[in-house]
């Protein structure tokens, strides 16, 4: 028998796929690249997508501008109080006087004078157009708890206080003279209205008043309509 020209292969083993001993008598190892890799968690996999997606996206908006001059994400909604001019809540106003339907109104913050009397229905069929034009400001901003009065034509009636806090039939509880009066001051007495008035600014025209008698001689009112309006005129 010939020497082994390779002593030390005595010792090697030969791998055997079934795990049996090999020449040398050692279990041989099993070739590790036959060996199935673990599979990769489901959890694992839908997180990786989930990041993708998010790099995909936010690399698509940064490529886009992203963003307006306003400094708003495009397409973002911006949730605003509308009307409110930035002073947002509820304002909560009383409504009096020639509308026609007075009473408490509840209104978005920012409202103004005029929005109050469009809320109450507008203007009734007795308001004094002459005194609510120089009384109200309707671009006015409104406060909480505000009374807003429209001025009538009948504030005058039994001798009530007009806007001056006063008895008479003018501003401020001064009497009318019927020689100089407007017509809308005319017509905010009891019982007068726009045709009445007209009747008298011409009759004084012709010939000025002598006496507060004078609209019954000339039969310009009846005597139920004297009677309520002779103590808030005069004649100077």
């Amino acid at each position: 028998m010939e020497p082994s020209p390779a002593p030390w292969r005595a010792f090697e083993t030969v791998e055997s796929p079934s795990g049996t001993p090999g020449p040398g008598g050692r279990a041989s190892v099993s070739n590790r690249a036959d060996v199935p890799a673990a599979p990769i968690p489901r959890a694992v996999l839908f997180g990786a997508l989930a990041i993708m997606l998010l790099l995909v996206v936010g690399a698509a908006v940064l490529a886009s501008g992203g963003r307006d001059g306003s400094g708003v994400i495009v397409g973002a909604v911006a949730t605003l109080d509308p009307g409110s001019d930035g002073a947002g809540g509820e304002l909560v106003v009383d409504v009096a006087g020639a509308v026609l339907r007075p009473g408490v109104y509840h209104l978005r913050g920012g409202a103004r004078v005029g929005d109050a009397i469009t809320a109450a229905g507008g203007y009734g069929p007795r308001v004094d157009a002459a005194r609510a034009s120089a009384e109200l400001n309707l671009a006015a901003v409104l406060e909480d708890g505000q009374h807003v009065v429209v001025p009538s034509r009948d504030d005058a009636v039994g001798g009530s206080a007009g806007p001056g806090g006063g008895s008479g039939g003018g501003p401020g509880g001064a009497l009318v003279d019927l020689n100089i009066a407007t017509e809308a001051e005319l017509e905010a007495l009891p019982g007068i209205g726009p045709a009445t008035a007209a009747k008298i600014i011409s009759s004084r025209e012709t010939t000025r008043f002598a006496t507060v008698q004078d609209l019954r001689d000339r039969k310009l009112v009846g005597q139920k309509t004297f009677d309520g309006l002779k103590d808030l005129v005069t004649v100077r």
